[in-house]
């Protein structure tokens, strides 16, 4: 059985530090898929250095690490990791997160999505799921809705998550149903035009015309 080739990612674009991050989460895709983690830390940090580019080895050497830390691949991932990453403005990510609001037309899983990407900034450790539920409840449209996750006891974000998509579901089924049954109607009883009806003129008099009306 032939073996599964991975194709490792493109060169790292030093340009371009702010996709650090992103570039590093797909290097440790395949790092993981094709097995590297099981070889040495020297083989490791070579394979990092090759894939990201000539411009790595620049970098590397100006890290001042030992003969040991050179062959730790944790040290030399997280030596980048320092030199790539800028420092966040918590007060400031924080405040982006508080001031999230569901938008309109925006479905409750892009809403979400969204608080997710804002927290990962906001260092908000082990009180991490607590504030993003909190945020779903007081954000969201429904503002029934959010009442009454209000009131509940024992609430956890999985079960905030729950409700507010169930919720957001069963009202696009009513708004589908009542659709149907309006498309239904009007194709039972469409609007008709008024007729007119010619009555027989009494002696001496003039012809005239009698409404009817339907309903």
């Amino acid at each position: 059985m032939a073996e599964l080739h991975i194709n490792p990612p493109e060169n790292f674009t030093f340009s371009t530090p702010s996709n650090w991050s992103k570039w590093k989460m797909r290097f440790e895709r395949y790092r993981i898929a094709s097995g590297l983690w099981t070889k040495t830390g020297n083989e490791q940090v070579n394979s990092l250095l090759y894939i990201m580019g000539e411009q790595a080895k620049d970098n590397f050497s100006s890290f001042g690490l030992s003969e040991t830390e050179q062959d730790d691949f944790d040290i030399v991932l997280k030596k980048f990791n320092d030199n790539f990453v800028v420092k966040k403005n918590t007060i400031f990510e924080r405040a982006q997160f508080n001031k999230r609001v569901q938008l309109d037309g925006e479905s409750v899983n892009t809403f979400i999505t969204a608080l997710y990407t804002l927290s990962e900034h906001c260092e908000y450790g082990v009180l991490h799921d607590e504030l993003i539920r909190d945020r779903i409840v007081v954000g969201i449209r429904d503002k029934n809705l959010s009442e009454k996750l209000q009131l509940e006891a024992d609430l956890t974000l999985t079960k905030v998550i729950e409700r507010v998509r169930l919720s957001e579901v069963v009202k696009e089924q009513q708004e589908k149903l009542i659709e149907k049954e309006s498309a239904s109607v009007n194709a039972i009883s469409p609007n008709k035009p008024a007729k007119f009806l010619k009555q027989k003129p009494s002696s001496g008099g003039k012809e005239t015309k009698c409404e009817t009306r339907f309903p």
